[in-house]
């Protein structure tokens, strides 16, 4: 299963249930594409919202136009600011329909070879297409984002980490082109990444299993300036990604989302 967290401000509930959460059904899976995006509610306030996904789930789930039986998983990110939600093809047929900012796809079974994917407004127009690789066994996220030539794709390589019942892997993916450089801290240090790249994705770090509060900052700046907060329960044997990425082109103005990823 996978859990994903979205922050926009820091106004968090301070007192989650990771069983809750785990207990939430799976949204259904449709016999075929396009996929579903994850609901959320979007809102000018400070708010948090929690939808739950799966991730290498049973049943199987649909497969996208697969003409092999060699096949990957792919899920795409909006992680775009000031679009309109968009359409996203995979070779001309489509394969999610309204993503806006912040939503995140299930995933979706692929051949696995070379797949292009095309980005589009809802009324048609063309922002980019480009070429991906998708590989055998493998699952990968297509984050849209905002580039200084305008949009662009990036493919994120989804792993799992074994750190066995008692220890989860957390790390960090900086999508925000206005923060360019950004610190984010576990429980004021306890587990830190500093000064991660626009761009970058970190590798894991070990950590046991509890509740953490998690803080952004701007890694430029010369004070300690918390730009975001959200409280995250580590589960055993889970790994989890933070997403930094921009809500408007204004400085400091970035949301994140945290998705939990675990095979069962």
């Amino acid at each position: 299963m996978g859990i994903i967290y979205y922050m926009h401000g820091t106004n968090t509930d301070q007192n989650p249930d990771p069983d809750k959460e785990a207990n939430k059904p799976a949204p259904d899976l449709r016999e075929d594409w396009p996929l579903e995006r994850n609901p959320g509610e979007n809102s000018d306030t400070d708010e948090q919202w929690t939808s739950v996904i799966t991730v290498f789930p049973k049943p199987i789930i649909p497969c996208y136009n697969c003409d092999t039986t060699e096949n990957g998983l792919v899920r795409f990110l909006n992680a775009a600011a000031g679009y309109e939600p968009f359409q996203i093809y995979i070779n001309k047929q489509l394969a999610v329909n309204g993503l806006d900012n912040g939503d995140m796809s299930q995933y979706g079974r692929v051949s696995a070879k070379m797949q292009t994917v095309t980005v589009e407004g809802q009324n048609g127009y063309v922002y980019l297409e480009k070429e991906i690789e998708v590989l055998r066994g493998q699952a990968i996220t297509i984050a849209v984002i905002n580039s200084d030539s305008g949009l662009e794709i990036m493919e994120i390589q989804d792993m799992y980490c074994n750190g066995g019942i008692n220890t989860g892997c957390f790390r960090v993916c900086n999508l925000s082109i206005t923060n360019r450089k950004v610190n984010v801290i576990l429980n004021g240090g306890e587990l830190t990444f500093k000064e991660v790249d626009y761009k970058e994705l970190t590798g894991f770090k070990y950590q046991k299993i509890g509740f953490y509060l998690v803080a952004v900052m701007n890694g430029n700046a010369q004070s300690e300036n918390i730009l975001l907060t959200s409280n995250i329960y580590i589960r055993g044997n889970a790994a989890y990604t933070l997403y930094v990425f921009n809500w408007s082109d204004a400085m400091n103005a970035i949301r994140i989302l945290i998705v939990e990823d675990r095979r069962n």
